[in-house]
């Protein structure tokens, strides 16, 4: 994907995080590892005048085997000085990417020990470690998807948490300033010289660690989720930019209020944000301290910041399981996004800016369908699939669920089951599966594991049988990509005079037929009216017949360059080529359809079937 160095902003855009990725990897089966990380000790000292760094950091882990002898861990493009284990010098081999560490003596499951490895370098390419002296000098980690063995040894995987989180020792000039993950500790001046420490105690992904340096400002807001309890808010940004701030933060706690609301308590200790530029990203869910760019927060992006926020439940607390199951991380992240902003604009902003992404995915898969699921990665952060199309999977998990309180209760019990862990795709689906009592592997197989969304060609009338009214009506699906047929059920609207009602369909089939008595004259019909499914539509309708006489074919060209025919009434006509593909419906008394290339084709009326061939 290209990188955007120039960013367009608009409502719809910026509200999600223009990642992208740097450095891609081949994906392999996840597996069991020999030693799980228990925390990560980073030490460092920066210049703050170039990408250098050197310093050490400590993996603490434990064994999951009987006679372990060495570690693996990544650490990619920096020198290695010195490896220790417990303290004692050990050997170690490193390919310029993974870092063998042999183990003075073997470890058995359930063995403890430390491996602090001393390295120093300077930072390279686009992730990693970064540092710009304009506009102001900054340094700071950027690590999503592949990258913080980049910047840190560490087993660079996401589903490997450290359990107990991670501790900063950060030294830099004593004029700047070192926000990162988790509760400022306190800082030590000797020299001109400043070593802040920052402590975060929650289980932590590796590409969620991150710290920034820079001559910020600083300030906090506070979240009060009960009288005797607060969380901190705290912004890190340039002291020029400091105008800005009350409006661009102003939302801040609302936004941890509602979320809080929605999802349960906020999951750790503290939250902030920290502001970036230059910054390739538009936004990125660092564990506690979300990272903004500059012109986001210039202009006062709140739904991006929402999302930002958001990520801590969906994607920081609970963490996709590989990145081929990404959705659950960015589409959780941006249905939230909009949620907020229905909190803040009202229910038709919200469903103005679930239509807009939607449009973008339909044009993202126009030009390259690909399921949710991507085993290949070629497509990672897609905004249109895994932003946008994600965001509308909820959305639709929320309408089979029926009532918001089992949606809610669908989120708590995703939380619950997974906090602090990570979720494959698999897991919401036995998850929905159990909640709701059914059997919904169908939902999965067709909107996550394949491609495509319905496009549904949609014929009805209406028959006066007095004092009650028959509506009638024939759906067909004619999407060329993905599943021939999409089983979500389909609300249709229908109108009367003085009202309304919606009904449900249950879709089984392609086509399908529909009749169903009315106590009222239906006067039109509306394809899902209050916006719960991704989908396209054709609907033809026509005015009252007669209940009574018969249908058939006045005149029908078995010869010529169109399907030429009239009939004795409106009626449903279907076109079918030699293949037996259903190619054209209308309901209509007469017919003039010319098909895109000639051959055989196959006309049904009622009972009636005709042979026409089309020539060019």
């Amino acid at each position: 994907m290209t990188i955007l160095a120039v960013f367009v902003v608009s409502s719809f855009f910026a509200a999600t995080e223009c990642k992208h990725v740097y450095y891609p990897e081949v994906i392999r089966a996840e597996s069991t590892h020999s030693y799980d990380v228990l925390h990560y000790l980073i030490d460092l000292d920066l210049p703050m005048t170039s990408r250098d760094l050197e310093g050490a950091v400590t993996v603490s882990a434990r064994s999951k085997e009987n006679n372990l002898t060495a570690i693996d861990i990544h650490l990619l493009g920096w020198n290695v000085d010195s490896v220790k284990v417990d303290g004692a010098t050990a050997s170690y081999s490193h390919n310029g990417e993974t870092l063998l560490v042999y183990l003075p003596q073997p470890a058995n499951i359930g063995d403890s020990f430390d491996i602090q490895i001393g390295y120093s370098g300077t930072g390279s390419g686009t992730m990693g470690y970064l540092y710009y002296s304009s506009p102001q000098r900054i340094s700071y980690t950027l690590g999503c998807p592949f990258c913080t063995r980049r910047w840190m040894p560490c087993y660079d995987r996401m589903w490997e948490k450290a359990d107990y989180g991670v501790e900063f020792f950060i030294t830099v000039p004593d004029s700047f300033m070192v926000c990162a993950n988790g509760e400022f500790r306190g800082i030590d001046s000797v020299a001109g010289m400043a070593t802040y420490h920052w402590k975060h105690d929650w289980p932590i992904a590796p590409y969620l660690i991150h710290f920034a340096a820079s001559k910020f400002t600083t300030y906090s807001d506070w979240y009060y989720p009960a009288p005797a309890d607060s969380i901190e808010i705290k912004y890190f940004f340039w002291p020029q930019d400091t105008i800005y701030a009350a409006t661009a933060f102003q939302h801040t706690v609302d936004m941890m209020t509602f979320f809080d609301s929605l999802y349960g308590e906020y999951p750790f200790e503290r939250y902030g944000m920290v502001i970036l530029s230059p910054f390739y990203y538009a936004g990125m869910e660092h564990q506690t301290l979300g990272s903004i760019w500059r012109t986001g927060f210039l202009t006062n992006d709140y739904y991006l910041m929402a999302h930002e926020m958001s990520h801590m439940w969906w994607g920081d607390m609970v963490t996709c399981f590989g990145w081929f199951n990404v959705w659950l991380n960015e589409g959780f992240a941006t249905y939230s996004d909009a949620l907020y902003r229905e909190r803040r604009e009202g229910h038709q902003a919200f469903i103005n800016t679930m239509v807009s992404r939607r449009g973008s995915y339909f044009a993202a898969e126009a030009s390259h369908p690909r399921p949710l699921y991507d085993t290949t990665l070629v497509d990672l952060f897609c905004l249109g699939h895994d932003y946008y199309k994600s965001s509308w999977v909820l959305h639709m998990i929320r309408y089979l669920c029926g009532e918001d309180a089992t949606w809610l209760n669908f989120m708590e019990a995703y939380r619950d089951s997974f906090g602090y862990g990570n979720a494959s795709t698999d897991d919401v689906n036995d998850l929905l599966n159990q909640l709701l009592g059914g059997n919904y592997d169908w939902f999965f197989d067709e909107w996550i594991y394949s491609p495509g969304y319905p496009r549904y060609n949609i014929t009805w009338s209406k028959i006066h049988e007095s004092p009650n009214w028959r509506l009638v009506m024939d759906i067909t699906q004619y999407q060329t990509i993905g599943p021939p047929v999409f089983h979500m059920p389909l609300p249709i609207g229908v109108s009367y005079v003085a009202g309304d009602t919606i009904l449900t369909l249950a879709i089984n089939s392609s086509p399908q037929h529909f009749e169903y008595v009315l106590p009222y004259e239906p006067t039109g019909i509306t394809v899902d009216p209050e916006t719960w499914i991704i989908q396209q539509n054709t609907v033809t309708g026509i005015d009252e017949y007669a209940a009574k006489g018969d249908l058939f074919v006045q005149r029908i060209q078995t010869i010529g360059r169109a399907v030429n025919l009239k009939l004795s009434m409106p009626g449903l006509i279907k076109v079918y080529d030699i293949t037996g593909r259903q190619v054209y419906q209308t309901h209509a008394e007469e017919m003039n359809y010319q098909p895109s290339s000639a051959g055989i084709y196959h006309v049904i009326v009622g009972e009636q079937k005709y042979r026409v061939v089309v020539v060019k």
